[in-house]
Formats: C-alpha cells, sequence, structure tokens
C-alpha cells in the first residue's frame, strides 16, 4: 500500500465528525474511528456495535490489543453483513480476498502486514459507504477533497469492485471484495461458532420483536388507563349529581326520574366496558409478565452467548498461539538438527583448518626462504657476470671448433678425393700385376736371379706404384737373383701388410667415430645448457623488474596503478608467446644442429692423432664445465619455479586487489545512492512533518526512528546475505567432509567425539535456556490470559448487573385499582381479612 492512498483514506475519514482528529493512518488500528464513520452512514445497521461497547474499556481499548482486535472482527462481520443495493453485489461476503491479520493489525499496525490488513478495513469501509443508500453525502465529501486524494479513493474503490464475482456485479462488473466467508474460523471451532452466531443473530431479533410489542401493550395500558380515568371522572359527576338530587329531592325529583333510567343504563354499559377491560388489562399484564420473563431468559442466553463467543474468540486466539508455538517448536528442532550436523562438520572443518594451518606456517616458511634465496641471487650478480664470460669464452671456442670442423670437412673433400685416384690406381695396378706375373713367369724360366736391397719405400707413407716397385726390383736385381719361392714369399708379405693396413683403416675410424660422437654430445648439452642459462636469466631479470613495478604501484589505490598492472600482465603474457615462439624455433634449429653433427661423424674418420688428443682434454674441460653448469641450472631452476610461483601468487593478489577494489567502488556507489534516497525520504518527511504542525522534537524523534529503521533493514539484509553464504559454505564442507569421512584416523575420531560432546553440551545448555525463556513466556502469556479472562468476567457481571437493574427501573407497576368497583371488592377484601 502507498503513503499516497494512506493519506486519502485519512483525509476521506477526517471529512466525517470524529471525537478525535485521525493524524496518522496507524490511528486508525483502533477502530474506533472507522465504527464512528459507519454509523454516520448507516446508524440502524451499525448502532449495536456503539451501544454494547462499554464505556470503561473504551478508555483502555487503544492500550489493549485484544479489545482493539474484538473491535476490528465486529466491525468487519457488519461491513460483510451489509445488504448493498440491487445494482452491486448483495454484500460484501461474496469476495475472493483473504481475512485480515487482526492480530497483527491490533499489536504491530505499522508492519506491512498490519497495513496491508488495516487498509484492506479500510477500502471495505469506503466502498460501503459509497455504494450505501444515502451516498450523495459521502460522494460530495470525497468531491471535496483533492484531485490525488479522489484519484488514490477511487483506485481503492476499483479494487473492490474487482475482488467481487462477475455474475454478481450487474452491468458495471462488479466484484465482491472477499471471496472468502466473512470469518475465517479454525478447523476446530468453526461449526459451533457459526451456529452461535446464527442464534445470536436470532435471539437478538426476537428480543427487538419483543420490545416493539411491548412498548405497544404498555401504549394499550396507557390509552386503557386514560379511557378508565374518563370513566371514573364521569362516574364522579353523576355521584356527585345524584347526591345532589338526593339532597333536593323536590326540585330534582322530575329530573331524577327522568334521568335514573339513564343513568342505570349508562351504568350497566359502564359495569361491562369495565368489566371488558378489566379483563384485558388482566390479560396483558399476563402477557406482558410472559413477554418480560422471555426478555429476561432471553438476555441471559444473549449474555451467556456473548460470554461464549467470547471465550470461543479467547479459544480460537489461544489455538493460534499454539499453533505458533509448535511452528516455533519445530522451527527450533529443525534449527538443532542442523546444530547436530553443522557440529558433524565441525570436526572436518577443523581437521582442514589444522591441515591449512599446516600448509600457511610451511608456505611462510618457503616464503622466508625463498626472499633469502632472492637477496642470495641480488648478491650472486658477481658469479652471473663470471658465468656470462665463461659462456662468452665457450662461444669462442665453439666457434673455433665450427671453424675447425669446416678445415676438417675440406680436408675430409680432398682425402676422398685422392682416395678416388688411389682406388683408380689400385685398379690400374691391379691390370699391370696380372701383366707382370706373366712376365714373372717368363723370367723365372730365363732370367738371372734377382738382387734384394733394402727398401726406402713405404707403402704406408708415400704414394708408391707396382712399376716403381719393379722397377726397384730390376735395380736390385743386379746384385742378386731371387728364386720364384722367394718372389712368391715376398708377394704373400706384401699382400698380408696391405690386408693389414686395409683392416687397421675401420679400427682408427671406429675409435675417432666414438671421440666424434662424444664431442658432439658435449658441444649439444653445452648449447643446451647455455640456452637453458640465458633463458632462465633472461626470465629472471623479467620477474625482477616486474616485482619492482609490482611494489612501486602497490601501495596507491588509484586506476592508474590498476590499468599499469593489466597492462604489465598483458606484456607477461606476450612475453610468454614469445619465449615459446622462441622455443619451438630453438627446438628447430637444434634438430638442424644434430643433423649436421651426425654428418660431422662420418666426415671425422680421418682426423689425426694429435687432434685426437686436443679432442680428449676439449672433453675433459666441457665435462668439467656441463657439470658445474648442470649445478648452476639446476639452482637456477629450482630459483626459477620459486619466482614463477611468486609470480603467480603475485598475480593472484593483484586479481584479488582489483576484484576487492571494484566491489568496493561498488559499495561506495551504492551507499552513496542508499544515502541520497534516504536524504530524499528525510526531505519529503520532514516537508510533510511541517505542513502537519507538528513540533520539532516530534519531527526529529520521527526522523530517528525512520534512519534506525532503514540501518535496521540494511543490517538485516547484509546478515541474510551472510547466511546465505554461510549456508553454501555449510554444504561444501558438507560435501567435503562426506567425501573425506572414509579416511577419518582414530585419532581425528576420538578428537571429533570430543569436540561433538562439548558441542552437544552447549547446545543442550542453550535448548534448556531457550526452553526456560519459553516457559517463561507461556507463564506470562497465562498470566495475561487470566487477567483478561477475570476483566471479562468483571465486565460481563457489570453489564449483567446493569442490564437488570435498568430492566427493573423499566418495569411497569401495576396500578392501584381506582375505580367504585374496585374500591369495593378492596374494602371486601379488607373486611374478610379483617374477620
Amino acid at each position: 500500500m502507498s503513503r499516497a492512498e494512506q493519506a486519502a483514506l485519512v483525509a476521506y475519514f477526517n471529512t466525517f465528525k470524529l471525537s478525535r482528529q485521525v493524524t496518522a493512518f496507524k490511528d486508525l488500528s483502533d477502530g474506533k474511528a472507522l465504527m464512528e464513520v459507519m454509523a454516520t452512514i448507516d446508524a440502524t445497521h451499525f448502532k449495536s456495535v456503539s451501544n454494547r461497547t462499554p464505556t470503561p474499556t473504551a478508555s483502555s481499548s487503544s492500550e489493549n490489543w485484544v479489545l482493539r482486535m474484538n473491535t476490528l472482527k465486529r466491525l468487519y462481520r457488519l461491513l460483510l453483513s451489509f445488504p448493498l443495493p440491487p445494482p452491486h453485489a448483495t454484500n460484501l461476503s461474496l469476495s475472493n480476498l483473504p481475512e485480515p491479520p487482526f492480530s497483527t493489525i491490533a499489536k504491530a499496525s505499522s508492519t506491512s502486514e498490519g497495513s496491508k490488513g488495516l487498509a484492506q478495513i479500510c477500502r471495505l469501509c469506503l466502498a460501503v459507504g459509497v455504494w450505501a443508500p444515502g451516498n450523495e453525502k459521502v460522494i460530495g465529501k470525497i468531491q471535496g477533497l483533492r484531485e490525488s486524494y479522489m484519484a488514490e479513493l477511487m483506485k481503492s474503490i476499483e479494487e473492490v469492485m474487482a475482488t467481487l464475482p462477475q455474475e454478481e456485479g450487474g452491468d458495471e462488473g462488479l466484484q465482491s471484495p472477499f471471496g472468502t466467508s466473512p470469518i475465517k474460523q479454525s478447523a476446530e471451532f468453526s461449526p459451533p461458532l457459526s451456529g452461535i452466531r446464527q442464534e445470536r443473530d436470532k435471539l437478538l431479533q426476537d428480543n427487538d420483536e419483543l420490545k416493539a410489542r411491548c412498548e405497544k401493550m404498555i401504549e394499550q395500558v396507557e390509552g386503557l388507563t386514560s379511557s378508565l380515568d374518563e370513566i371514573k371522572g364521569e362516574r364522579d359527576d353523576a355521584l356527585e349529581r345524584l347526591a345532589v338530587a338526593r339532597s333536593d329531592p323536590t326540585a330534582a325529583g322530575a329530573g331524577l326520574r327522568t334521568s335514573q333510567t339513564a343513568t342505570t343504563a349508562e351504568l350497566d354499559r359502564l359495569r361491562t366496558d369495565l368489566g371488558k377491560a378489566e379483563e384485558n388489562l388482566a390479560h396483558s399484564e399476563n402477557a406482558l409478565a410472559k413477554q418480560t420473563h422471555l426478555v429476561t431468559e432471553l438476555t441471559k442466553n444473549i449474555e451467556e452467548l456473548k460470554e461464549q463467543a467470547a471465550e470461543a474468540v479467547k479459544l480460537r486466539d489461544q489455538v493460534d498461539e499454539f499453533k505458533h508455538a509448535a511452528e516455533r517448536l519445530k522451527k527450533s528442532e529443525n534449527v538443532i538438527e542442523k546444530y547436530k550436523k553443522k557440529l558433524e562438520d565441525s570436526a572436518g572443518l577443523r581437521r582442514e583448518m589444522r591441515n591449512l594451518e599446516e600448509e600457511n606456517a610451511q608456505l611462510i616458511n618457503t616464503n622466508a626462504a625463498l626472499e633469502t634465496d632472492l637477496r642470495k641471487a641480488g648478491s650472486s650478480k658477481g658469479l652471473i657476470d663470471s658465468y656470462k664470460s665463461q659462456i662468452e669464452t665457450l662461444e669462442k671456442s665453439s666457434r673455433e671448433q665450427a671453424t675447425q670442423i669446416t678445415e676438417l670437412k675440406h680436408q675430409l673433400e680432398l682425402t676422398r678425393i685422392e682416395l678416388d685416384d688411389v682406388s683408380r690406381e689400385y685398379e690400374r695396378d691391379q691390370s699391370t700385376l696380372e701383366a707382370q706375373e706373366e712376365r714373372l713367369r717368363e723370367i723365372e724360366l730365363g732370367a738371372p736371379p734377382l738382387k734384394r736391397q733394402g727398401s726406402r719405400l713405404s707403402v704406408i707413407g708415400g704414394k708408391t706404384t707396382l712399376d716403381d716397385e719393379l722397377g726397384v726390383l730390376d735395380e736390385e736385381g743386379e746384385g742378386k737373383i731371387d728364386t720364384k719361392t722367394d718372389l712368391r714369399l715376398k708377394i704373400r708379405a706384401l699382400q698380408r701388410e696391405l690386408s693389414d693396413l686395409r683392416a687397421g683403416r675401420p679400427g682408427d675410424s671406429s675409435r675417432l667415430a666414438t671421440l666424434e660422437t662424444l664431442l658432439a654430445d658435449a658441444n649439444k648439452s653445452r648449447d643446451r645448457y647455455q640456452s637453458d642459462y640465458l633463458q632462465e636469466h633472461r626470465s629472471l631479470l623479467r620477474l625482477q623488474a616486474t616485482m619492482e613495478r609490482i611494489r612501486s604501484g602497490h601501495g596507491g589505490d588509484s586506476t592508474q596503478t590498476a590499468s599499469a598492472i593489466r597492462e604489465r600482465l598483458k606484456e607477461v603474457l606476450e612475453e610468454r608467446d614469445e619465449l615459446l615462439k622462441q622455443k619451438e624455433a630453438l627446438e628447430v634449429a637444434r634438430e638442424a644442429v644434430e643433423k649436421e653433427l651426425g654428418m660431422a661423424k662420418t666426415d671425422l674418420g680421418l682426423v689425426n692423432k694429435d687432434q685426437k688428443a686436443i679432442l680428449a682434454s676439449l672433453r675433459e674441460g666441457v665435462a668439467q664445465d656441463t657439470v658445474k653448469l648442470e649445478e648452476q641450472i639446476v639452482t637456477l631452476k629450482e630459483q626459477v619455479v620459486s619466482l614463477k610461483e611468486k609470480d603467480h601468487q603475485h598475480l593472484e593478489d593483484i586479481k584479488r586487489l582489483l576484484l576487492e577494489k571494484v566491489d568496493l567502488q561498488s559499495a561506495g556507489i551504492e551507499n552513496k545512492e542508499r544515502e541520497l534516497e534516504k536524504e530524499k525520504e528525510f526531505g519529503d518527511l520532514r516537508a510533510s512533518l511541517t505542513s502537519k504542525g507538528l513540533p520539532q522534537e516530534t519531527q526529529q524523534q520521527l526522523l530517528s526512528l525512520l534512519s534506525q529503521n532503514t540501518d535496521l533493514s540494511a543490517q538485516v539484509k547484509s546478515l541474510d546475505e551472510k547466511l546465505q553464504k554461510a549456508k553454501s559454505f555449510i554444504k561444501q564442507q558438507d560435501k567435503m567432509f562426506r567425501e573425506d569421512h572414509a579416511n577419518i584416523e582414530s585419532g581425528n575420531f576420538a578428537e571429533a567425539s570430543k569436540s561433538y560432546q562439548l558441542q552437544i553440551t552447549t547446545l543442550k545448555e542453550d535448548l534448556l535456556k531457550a526452553r526456560q525463556k519459553s516457559a517463561a513466556i507461556e507463564n506470562r502469556y497465562k498470566l495475561e490470559n487470566r487477567l483478561m479472562l477475570s476483566a471479562w468476567h468483571d465486565l460481563g457481571q457489570r453489564t449483567i448487573r446493569d442490564h437488570i437493574s435498568s430492566a427493573g427501573l423499566r418495569k411497569v407497576q401495576r396500578p392501584v385499582a381506582s375505580s367504585w368497583l374496585g374500591r369495593q371488592r378492596r374494602m371486601q377484601d379488607e373486611a374478610t381479612f379483617a374477620r
């Protein structure tokens, strides 16, 4: 319900003449102003409310919520039973709206539920006033209000019209404001209360009819008494005339005779009339006595039914309270079960907290160690410079080796060419050897013996042909002549030497190949270590630069630092992509170098012994350098891993700080908006209060209460959010606990059982305290109910006494017979009594 509608309803009710002016919408919660307004609209239908409301409780009705609730219920019943004209529905009991919460309206009308229920009752009062017969005055009062108030009142009337059924609404489509019955009774007391109400209504109608009949009978008795008085006057006149006639018999003799017949006839007629009147009077007195007795019995029944209805209402309220108490107990049981579940989950949470604390301690120790390593790394810059110089020397040596490899490749080409020449000469020598063997056979048959001198030829060292050797033999043959067998032996020796030389070449080449493979492996490891070292050194320098930038820009909370950190994150990601690309390119280059080295292995088969010694010494130096470099690379890798972890942690911290900054900014904006809305509301409230002419103290109090209300609502929202977060956290922990429940150890189980027992004892203590509080509250409620019952009993006794006293005062006394016959009868009775 809007404030404009509340203001419009207050203005509408203030147009009537009320005993107390309505200043706020909550002043209508006691029902007095609404009763007065409805009594002015239709005094016959709503008179029972004001007549039956005793005066002693009128002053305390605003203080006691039970009395306010009862008055609102009676008003609500009368509104629903009010007969409407034909264009509209028969009454408002055909609506489809629920019954308003009378207890919340009477206790706390400022709440949302209470204000809604009070607005519903006010709308019904407005609709009844507009639709009742003789509604011109009400419509004129509404038209005298402001246009905004008129619009709000029309909206409220349309809401009531929308709740009436279509078939009962006529041409205008009116609908009943309430679809349920006028009074929604509980399941235990609804049938007897409805019968009691019907019987009470019938008795009230019978009481009114009997009162009307009693009034008619009293009027008849008064008419008869007046006619009897007239007859008595006439009789007295006749007796006076008779006395005068008796005193003067001569003068009035003739008149007496003439009038004696008329008077005797008239006396007979009067006697008959008097007898009839006395009989009618006796009958009417009997009927009146019966009616008075019936009225007293009916009043007693009405009072008893009133007490029963009051007790039924009290019982219904007690049933509602007991239902609320049962619901609260159910909620408390659910809360206890939730606490038990939380206790079961808390052991796992404690274990996880211990593990997390241990991990936190380990991380703190590792952080301290990493900081010391960073300091050492800062102090080891000199070593890094020395490593750089060693790397440069190694690069120079690798370049020299590359030049040597190119020279060896050139020599290998030359040796290949020479090998081709030697192979061609060998083939040619084979042909010449066959020719010389034939010649040798011829010489063996007839030639002189050959001479043998110390040969200066060396098959291994120089290049000699078979012709040269044969020429030498020819030269030596002059001094010595060899036989055929000697020549064969020499040929075999030469062949063995040739085979030995041919067999010795592959062994040397294999030895050289192994040396070359070792050299290639050493070069590979050296290149790999150099590339890894350079890469890690560059990443270390970059990480140091990022750490310095983060440390320099971490202090502020401005958007510039946040943007700088974001740019730095982007640069780090780009550098990572570039490093990955460089790594792929280096892998391709490494594969190419491996292929070249594989080709160089085959080409280095003809290296001299001096070069082998150089390679061995180089291998030993490279092995020592590789061992040192491996140690340095291991340390650098460890440093790089630690720095990567630190960088990851710092990035997570930066992201978290950025998120916190965004949350704080959004929270600040929301707080500013709330403060602006609060200022607007306070301004509107101040303007409305100043327009109403309230003093400054009350205005300040209202504003302070409004601010406290807004703060409390904000706190309630925050507590709800925290509760939701706690629920989600508890659910997550429950899942984790159920997953880890199978891995619980015996020691942990003992600790968990101890913690569970402690928590169960604390919860039992809390439960006992809650039960004691609930028992105290129940005792207080019982005491209040007793006081209310005693007050109601005293009030009922007082009303009964008032009714009895008023009935005794209104009781018509039987008139003393003053006629002549009556006096004669009384005189005879007294004479008989005297005898």
